[in-house]
């Protein structure tokens, strides 16, 4: 019987898009798209790779938001939610 893994749980990194459009990175703002895939990069082959929650400012447009999820997907990463969408009901 081999050993079973402990459970770990995933990190969590907040990614936060401003009412300016700029991408946070846990709080740190990311200088441009570059910057933004090789965080990706690296969080793709983290094992267990973290969970991204994506929150954009009801100011923000949807570009950037578009751009972290195809980034994300493109890389791989597959645990990803947009939260704090209770902002934009009226």
């Amino acid at each position: 019987n081999a050993p079973s893994k402990p459970l770990v749980k995933p990190a969590v990194v907040q990614i936060d898009i401003t009412p300016d459009n700029a991408v946070l990175w846990n709080g740190e703002r990311l200088p441009g798209r570059e910057a933004l895939e090789a965080k990706l990069s690296a969080a793709g082959k983290a094992d267990p790779q973290p969970e991204l929650h994506i929150k954009p400012n009801k100011d923000a447009s949807y570009e950037p938001v578009a751009m972290v999820l195809a980034e994300s997907q493109r890389l791989g990463l597959t645990k990803l939610g947009i939260v704090g969408s209770e902002q934009f009901v009226q």
